[in-house]
């Protein structure tokens, strides 16, 4: 439910700044800033550890559906359609991620002798 929460958000996000007539790269940003603080807020609200501190997928998998999402929508394809596509796109990303254990790299803490 969390990765079809996340995709919903990821292509409301974007279509709404697309609608605003704002630029392609800022209705990205912004879809995938709506994506992950939605997911954030509701792991707060809940008093739980955000999802987001230990699965890094959650932006790279709305980064990618929101590019797919955006890049449709500029080559004037059918906004059902579009937003099908790219919502697919970030429940794909997420469950192969999810699946094949995949992950950012994390920075370790490296102490200087």
């Amino acid at each position: 439910m969390d990765t079809l929460g996340l995709a919903i958000a990821t292509i409301s996000g974007a279509h709404l700044a697309l609608q605003q007539d704002v630029s392609w790269h800022a209705a990205i940003i912004l879809g995938v800033i709506t994506a992950v603080t939605g997911g954030l807020l509701r792991d707060v609200l809940c008093q739980l550890e955000p999802v987001l501190l230990h699965r890094e997928t959650i932006g790279t998998s709305s980064l990618i559906g929101a590019v797919v999402f955006v890049a449709l929508r500029q080559s004037d394809l059918e906004l059902n359609i579009a937003a099908l596509i790219g919502a697919l796109v970030v429940i794909i990303t997420r469950i192969l991620s999810i699946y094949f254990d995949l992950n950012l790299p994390k920075f370790k803490s490296g102490k200087k002798a």
